[in-house]
């Protein structure tokens, strides 16, 4: 029970009845139980659950109408939490209804989960083999790129559904927001702002009939994963927003007002200096505290950013002076579009250097 002390957790909406086998083999191999989620399947695919349930150590738990993966996991973790049967459980592996786990895979990852309390384990495919459908590769290129240029975590595999959970991690999955497809994209973004370690081991990389059986709606999910990655930097975006407020505002009663009647280039020069000082502070607060949690001591992050804010302050206004001699429209526009800019670089350069601390977290 110490290395095989995880319950297997299997959301599954209209399975083929190969999915008896392959919970039967599950509990063949040492898996002490297999929890299954029907999340709103066709009455025709009663029988497949009917099987299913009658194996020792499994549990069938049900959603009358389609809810989604993401949902029918949470689910699963909170019958695991609130069920004594599950008392000595220490961890939680989950695996897709269409065979495309293998056992073998399933088991490493439970071995894994079952000794490692810290991490969340994430079985990795090579989705560079030739065998992988067009639409899967180039679905998983894309997420995993703009995961690692939005987040800094680099993963192989963003889209796997064999991930391994610790016991105690299990309440914070159930706080992540998301109930399809787009859940498992919330849990990696969580944790990398968490601050929460995960560990990838190479699986097996197996598409039967090209991935038919696949509920993933192609459009639409990927849309989701889309908007799902862009809101994770809602907190940014909002700290960004409220300081370029600030800062514009400064900057324009600075240039018409404080020092309206210096040389324009010097003009210019003290009104960005004095926004950027003023609104770098609030910036820096906010980013600290509520965007990237930085576990760095706040001096080392404070000298780091203001580098920062030296050097962008100095793009911002060469890029205005620069801008301002060969277009004449209003200096507040200018800036702004400048801004902009510079506040893209400034996220990637806060998130890798300033308030960037190593974890185990694949960075």
């Amino acid at each position: 029970m110490s290395q095989m002390a995880c319950a297997v957790v299997i959301p599954a909406l209209n399975p083929g009845a190969e999915l008896i086998d392959y919970v039967r083999e599950l509990l063949a191999r040492g898996v002490p139980y297999v929890v299954v989620v029907n999340d709103g399947s066709g009455a025709a695919y009663t029988r497949v659950f009917d099987g299913i349930r009658t194996l020792p150590g499994c549990v069938v738990l049900k959603h009358d109408v389609n809810r989604g993966k993401g949902c029918a996991l949470k689910t699963a973790f909170r019958h695991i939490l609130a069920d004594p049967t599950f008392a000595e459980i220490t961890g939680v592996v989950t695996a897709d209804a269409d065979g495309q786990h293998h056992i073998d895979d399933v088991l490493r990852l439970i071995a894994q989960t079952a000794s490692d309390t810290e991490n969340i384990q994430l079985g990795t495919r090579n989705l560079r083999q030739e065998h992988v459908p067009k639409r899967s590769k180039l679905g998983n290129r894309l997420t995993s790129f703009a995961f690692h240029l939005l987040y800094g975590a680099r993963l192989e595999d963003t889209q796997t559904g064999l991930r391994g959970f610790p016991r105690a991690l299990l309440p914070w999955c159930l706080n992540i927001p998301g109930d399809r497809f787009e859940y498992e994209m919330n849990v990696l973004i969580r944790a990398v702002h968490d601050h929460v370690p995960f560990r990838e081991t190479e699986i097996q990389t197996i598409y039967y009939d090209n991935n038919a059986g696949s509920h993933l709606r192609t459009v639409r999910d990927a849309w989701r994963v889309f908007i799902i990655l862009m809101s994770g930097l809602g907190k940014y975006t909002a700290a960004a927003a409220i300081s370029a407020v600030l800062d514009i505002g400064i900057f324009w009663v600075s240039y018409r007002f404080l020092f309206a009647k210096l040389p324009e280039a010097t003009c210019f020069l003290a009104a960005t200096v004095l926004a950027r000082v003023l609104s770098s502070l609030v910036n820096f607060t906010l980013n600290r505290r509520y965007v990237f949690k930085s576990l760095r001591k706040s001096a080392d992050s404070m000298m780091r950013y203001y580098i920062l804010w030296l050097c962008q302050m100095l793009a911002s206004y060469l890029g205005l002076l620069g801008l301002q001699a060969v277009i004449r429209i209003p200096a507040v526009v200018l800036k702004a579009c400048v801004d902009i800019v510079l506040a893209v670089v400034s996220y990637q350069v806060q998130m890798r250097w300033v308030f960037h601390k190593k974890e185990k977290n694949a960075v």
